[in-house]
């Protein structure tokens, strides 16, 4: 009699043992999903946007994260853009747009940025500042940029009256094709979103 207590006594634990595994297996999703990290943020969640005029160029910083953030912003020139000749570090709040004006001298330049929150687990920017993700493309944009006249000095706007005008309103300095095509696409502004 003792052999069968026994032997019931071992199936017992060996079905506890089993109900255990099995509770363990199907709870160990439910359990990751409630404390797993949270996915990276969407790119659009935080934006930079430019509009250069003239030397100054100014710059929107974009928060639709929940969370505050810390972010730096870095101006280059293109032809080399590790050596930054103007930088800023905004704190922006969730949901905020952050305005901030560079003034530069004449040149091609190169902008890179990256933002994240507070313990690094999700980031935005460029990519080429630090080990970032990379949710945009860094800002090129060449300054000064300045409303020109057509090229005849009598102040004609290129309205089709007659008077000479090209009609672009704008000249661009060399090496600006990002910008000339932020005109062309109806907008003066740069982004990289």
């Amino acid at each position: 009699m003792h052999a069968a207590i026994r032997g019931t006594r071992e199936g017992n634990s060996l079905i506890k043992s089993a109900r255990a595994a099995a509770t363990a297996a199907l709870a160990a999703p439910l359990l990751a999903a409630v404390f797993a990290a949270p996915a990276n943020a969407a790119p659009e969640d935080v934006t930079l946007a430019a509009e250069v005029q003239g030397n100054n160029v100014d710059f929107t910083l974009t928060n639709n994260s929940q969370q505050r953030l810390s972010c730096s912003v870095n101006v280059a020139p293109a032809a080399t853009p590790w050596n930054a000749v103007w930088d800023h570090n905004p704190l922006p709040s969730p949901g905020s747009d952050d305005r901030f004006t560079a003034t530069l001298d004449d040149g091609s330049y190169q902008v890179d940025w990256f933002c994240h929150d507070s313990d690094i687990s999700e980031s935005w920017g460029t990519g080429n500042i630090g080990n970032f993700t990379k949710t945009a493309e860094p800002i090129f944009f060449t300054a000064p940029v300045v409303p020109d006249d057509g090229g005849t000095g009598d102040g004609d706007t290129g309205d089709g009256d007659g008077d000479g005008g090209t009609g672009d309103g704008w000249h661009l300095a060399p090496g600006s094709l990002a910008v000339l095509e932020a005109l062309t696409a109806g907008s003066a502004a740069l982004g990289s979103s």
